[in-house]
């Protein structure tokens, strides 16, 4: 009922024109983080450990979450760290061949990247359903 001005609703009504909102930036960003730091902590667990080398950066240290301009967040390996071809040769293996002969062997990769997102999907989709539902109940009034 309208008390002769303005219609008052701080029920359903209002939590329907805050879920027809959308999503915000910040919102969608959160969301997608949270499902990259599970595939992120699985990836890094399955790459390599050396520790008989000396280095800056290790790969397992160079593994990172970037937000990009659609808010979504991807996994990668920082830029700085100059270890991303040894990561990429790694997982995906390479030939041993020189000067264009092809009188090496195959050294097999470890596919570790693919690894992960293979284990990590069940969780990742799971996480990403609890976040969507967290923002979903706080626009609907809920805790």
């Amino acid at each position: 009922m309208s008390d002769g001005g303005d219609i008052k609703d701080d029920g359903f009504t209002s939590s329907l024109d805050r879920l027809a909102q959308g999503f915000s930036s910040d919102e969608l960003y959160k969301a997608n983080s949270k499902t990259a730091e599970v595939f992120k902590n699985t990836v890094t667990d399955l790459i390599p450990k050396r520790s008989d080398v000396e280095e800056k950066y290790h790969i397992r240290d160079s593994v990172k979450i970037e937000r990009k301009k659609n808010n979504a967040a991807t996994v990668g390996i920082l830029k700085k760290s100059k270890k991303a071809y040894v990561a990429r040769f790694i997982n995906d293996g390479w030939d041993t061949s020189w000067d264009g002969k092809r009188n090496g062997k195959k050294v097999a990769g470890l596919h570790f990247w693919e690894k992960a997102s293979k284990e990590a999907e069940n969780r990742m989709n799971e996480t990403m359903t609890d976040e969507v539902k967290k923002i979903i109940n706080k626009k609907a009034g809920g805790n």
